[in-house]
């Protein structure tokens, strides 16, 4: 008898690191909005908003396999807890500045330096959590419960934040998200963890960050496939993220941006729901063709710009992700032992950060250099490209799930 889709909320310990991490969410998918706003208020300099939004993501690029590192060496529940806790006197500080109307563009820097660097080492712990909490029969209903919570906090926090901006103000948006990391810190305080087992744990760190980095090349498809996830991540980062706005304030204006970008989201949520009984055997090459349709998007805003067509590129890239999101991590929880979870995902994700900077400021030149339109139907060729280049590899094409990753049993 197949399980339901919430059979891994009946596990306590999941339960409550479920619940931190949808309350986290929740005030995540409000705090961009909320953050450009406050900024934009003291500043209507461009240069001002990204030197702020600089300051969160340079120390995640800066401190991810440093992050990992810490999170395999120390016990993960206490990670995160004390992430949460040091994220959420950063937002309150913040918010304060704010409301108060005494914030200055170098104090939303360096409370988003500090904020980054808590993100850069929860992130790794984060995403080692599902293997130690579940058992595996319950893993792939764990990661779409994941996976769902996050997107539909996606489709509504941004609708919310944006009112709040409107009528009381952005540093009330982020007093909120300040309160969601208190709470999440909170739920996070009654999981209870076994204590895990480093059989590999070095004398230091920095030791422990070879050890991992060795690993992962010993595994052969990680460092490979993270390449391409830098080549992807530039190419969405820069095509959508920083051109697809350009061209839509031409086109659909930015109300329809917001709407065929919030499409996206749906496309996660929907996807989600229908991967409970999915089997997947070839995950690399799952991986890759999501990847190559991340260029839906781009397809559209490099032809005809319709509201209509670009949403359901939008959602076809969600689902997209969606899936991707499940294969690499039930990949990451058969292959990768317990100790070095967090070190893997930290590789991973410190590729995946790489990409979006370099995506951001190489797009702008080309563009003027080529043509906005013809970037954009350059960078969707590329996600085909190199999808088809990464599956030519046997080292990725090659990677197989050795048990079904079927929905559990009860």
């Amino acid at each position: 008898m197949t399980s339901s889709r919430t059979a891994p909320l009946r596990v306590p310990a999941f339960r409550w690191f479920f619940l931190g991490q949808l309350v986290n969410s929740a005030g995540s998918s409000m705090s961009g909005i909320a953050l450009a706003f406050a900024v934009l208020a003291i500043s209507d300099s461009p240069a001002a908003l990204g030197a702020v939004l600089a300051g969160w993501t340079v120390p995640m690029v800066a401190f991810m396999l440093l992050g990992g590192a810490l999170a395999d060496r120390m016990p993960r529940g206490l990670v995160l807890r004390g992430c949460n806790l040091v994220e959420a006197v950063a937002q309150t500080m913040t918010a304060v500045l704010v409301i108060t109307g005494y914030a200055e563009i170098w104090h939303l820097v360096v409370l988003q330096l500090v904020s980054g660097t808590a993100s850069a080492v929860s992130y790794p712990a984060e995403h080692g959590m599902v293997p130690v909490l579940l058992p595996r029969e319950l893993r792939q209903a764990g990661y779409l419960l994941m996976s769902q919570s996050r997107s539909a906090t996606t489709i509504g926090g941004p609708a919310l934040a944006g009112l709040l901006v409107a009528t009381a103000g952005p540093g009330y948006a982020l007093a909120i998200d300040a309160a969601t990391f208190f709470v999440a810190a909170g739920f996070l305080t009654l999981m209870r963890l076994p204590p895990g087992e480093r059989p590999d744990r070095q004398d230091s760190v920095l030791g422990d960050l070879r050890a991992g980095w060795s690993f992962a090349r010993e595994l052969g498809w990680v460092i490979p496939a993270s390449s391409c996830a830098l080549v992807f991540n530039a190419l969405f980062a820069g095509a959508v993220g920083v051109l697809g706005p350009t061209i839509a304030e031409d086109t659909i204006g930015s109300e329809g941006w917001g709407l065929a970008q919030s499409a996206q989201a749906v496309g996660v949520f929907v996807m989600a729901l229908s991967l409970s009984r999915v089997v997947i055997r070839r995950p690399m090459v799952v991986i890759m063709v999501a990847f190559a349709a991340m260029g839906l998007p781009m397809l559209v805003l490099g032809t005809s710009v319709d509201l209509l067509l670009l949403s359901v590129a939008f959602a076809g890239t969600g689902a997209s992700l969606s899936v991707l999101d499940l294969a690499w991590n039930m990949t990451v929880q058969e292959k990768v032992p317990e100790e070095m979870l967090s070190r893997i995902q930290s590789i991973d994700g410190f590729f995946s950060f790489v990409g979006m900077p370099v995506g951001q400021l190489l797009v702008g030149p080309l563009a003027l250099a080529l043509g906005t339109r013809s970037v954009e139907l350059g960078c969707a060729a590329l996600c085909v490209l190199v999808a088809v280049v990464a599956l030519s590899r046997p080292v990725i094409a090659g990677v197989r799930l050795d048990a079904p990753a079927a929905a559990a049993s009860s």
